[in-house]
């Protein structure tokens, strides 16, 4: 369904749209729980701290897909919106457990 709807959007020249930051944020939430859920409890708050430190940094931005931030304990970088998810997912994880 989606790559017919792709088609008519390119056929009738309509411009594609920009996902909505609630369903980026949710992408993101649903992304990291299932990653965080296999964490032991000390990897789960090492992560939280460095990632709740890089947040509260001056300059830090919670860019949509923009991997451009490093964080201690994960590989990769990742984008300011995913780490925001990823905090919030940490944080509810230490409540439920």
């Amino acid at each position: 369904m989606t790559a017919i709807r792709d088609i008519l959007r390119r056929l009738t020249g309509q411009p594609e749209q920009a996902p909505k930051p609630d369903r980026i944020d949710y992408s993101y939430r649903v992304f990291w729980a299932k990653q965080a859920r296999g964490w032991h409890a000390d990897r789960r708050t090492s992560v939280l701290e460095a990632a709740r430190h890089l947040a509260s940094a001056s300059g830090f931005e919670a860019n949509a897909f923009e991997r451009r931030y490093r964080v201690e304990g994960l590989e990769g970088e990742h984008a300011g919106a995913s780490l925001l998810a990823l905090i919030r997912v940490l944080e509810a994880l230490d409540v439920v457990e």
